[in-house]
């Protein structure tokens, strides 16, 4: 049986044939949200390159662990089959320093601290303290006047509108 797929003991209408080269961004999503359903995991992104690769990101609302993504990856070739197999497949979390791309990771960062990069080039740092359908409310961090002193967050919160926001990612505070 030449060019016939094999898929061991399992009914064949549950995994519908994908020839080779096939595998469409919106196939990959849709098999990654069936997968992530009931799981405190998320997807952030996945894409099909034209170049033949890839990429997914998935999240966590604590900590997503090098296990987990195996996983995701291992579950991704179950579904697919050897279609994949024609694909680089790279399966990561989204990592510090990467701008957020869904609802989830803001809500992930309430109360941590958040660089904002706004439309007119602006940088504000400061505690991420709420964010909704129009925006998000952030504690500006102020720099100390007293050299070696931290900074400080204001009391009031600042809003920012998601019109004004070119990219929101996480920020590291090193001591």
């Amino acid at each position: 049986s030449a060019g016939k797929e094999e898929r061991g003991d399992r009914p064949s209408f549950l995994f519908p044939t994908v020839e080779a080269g096939m595998i469409t961004t919106k196939m990959l999503a849709e098999a990654l949200e069936r997968q992530l359903e009931g799981t405190p995991h998320f997807l952030v992104h996945a894409e099909v390159r034209p170049s033949g690769k890839a990429i997914v990101e998935v999240d966590n609302d604590q900590a997503i662990t090098l296990s987990d993504l195996a996983v995701i990856n291992k579950g991704l070739r179950e579904v697919f089959g050897e279609a994949i197999d024609d694909l680089e497949l790279e399966v990561n979390s989204p990592g510090m320093g990467r701008p957020f791309r869904v609802e989830r990771q803001y809500r992930k960062h309430i109360g941590r601290l958040v660089e904002v990069l706004k439309t007119d080039s602006k940088l504000v740092r400061g505690q991420l303290v709420a964010f909704d359908a129009n925006g998000i409310s952030v504690r500006i961090e102020q720099p100390s006047k007293v050299k070696g002193r931290p900074a400080k967050l204001d009391q009031e919160t600042t809003a920012i509108p998601f019109a004004d926001i070119k990219s929101t990612q996480a920020s590291v505070k090193f001591n």
